[in-house]
């Protein structure tokens, strides 16, 4: 294992409840019902993508002009700032800045593969942006997770084989994204909604080096095995 590559929102902090809030607050303003299973349903997604599944869900996807929708995002990514500038390093989930230092200690490369525009400014908030070696700039990529893109673009940002990574999410789309691009996942969460990961943790508490380490042995075991 030569690199670690990190989902941002529910992984390194919890950030699921100000992007719940900033979508309430943009979509109930049209109109839109907007609840925490609509939420749940876009993780791990991009905003446009997201706005388009909320539009389509209540069948308002007509309705709006591209110019209007640009308008709808802007407002949204607008008030998720907002949010965010109360972001310290409190913030961190139980057991990512411990994860981070076993990993620098390692020599383990680390980065970042969010389709969070916001994504290094959150870093910066929490104080750990120099731990990374590389962060994915998603305004980049031609497509979002669940395809691999963002994630192989991490590998090579880190001069690592994508076979050579592991990589942890919180979101089924992650996880299949992860799979694709060939490395080994790591899914935080219930077991139901993270089976195609390689390894399952409840809470990122759960998480260290040589957790991470152990299974991955037995992953690459089984792979050359086969």
């Amino acid at each position: 294992m030569k690199a670690v590559i990190f989902d941002l929102d529910g992984v390194i902090t919890d950030t699921a409840e100000y992007h719940f809030l900033a979508w309430r607050h943009i979509v109930e303003q049209i109109g839109i019902p907007f609840d925490r299973s609509v939420n749940e349903s876009l993780k791990g997604i991009s905003r446009e993508k997201s706005l388009e599944n909320i539009l389509i869900r209540s069948g308002a996807e007509a309705k709006y002009t591209n110019a209007e929708k640009q308008d709808l995002l802007h407002e949204k990514n607008k008030y998720y700032q907002t949010l965010i500038s109360k972001l310290t390093p409190e913030d961190l989930l139980p057991g990512i800045g411990r994860l981070l230092c076993e990993l620098k200690g390692e020599k383990i490369k680390i980065g970042l593969a969010s389709s969070s525009r916001n994504a290094p400014e959150v870093l910066k908030r929490l104080e750990i942006i120099n731990d990374f070696h590389a962060i994915v700039d998603p305004t980049a990529l031609a497509n979002g997770k669940p395809d691999p893109e963002i994630f192989l673009t991490a590998a090579v940002l880190l001069g690592v084989s994508p076979a050579d990574c592991a990589a942890i999410e919180d979101a089924e789309a992650g996880i299949a994204a992860i799979k694709s691009a060939g490395m080994f996942a790591v899914g935080v969460g219930h077991e139901q909604s993270m089976h195609d990961a390689d390894l399952i943790v409840r809470q990122t508490c759960d998480l260290s080096f040589d957790v991470l380490n152990e299974e991955w042995k037995s992953y690459r075991i089984n792979i050359v095995q086969k």
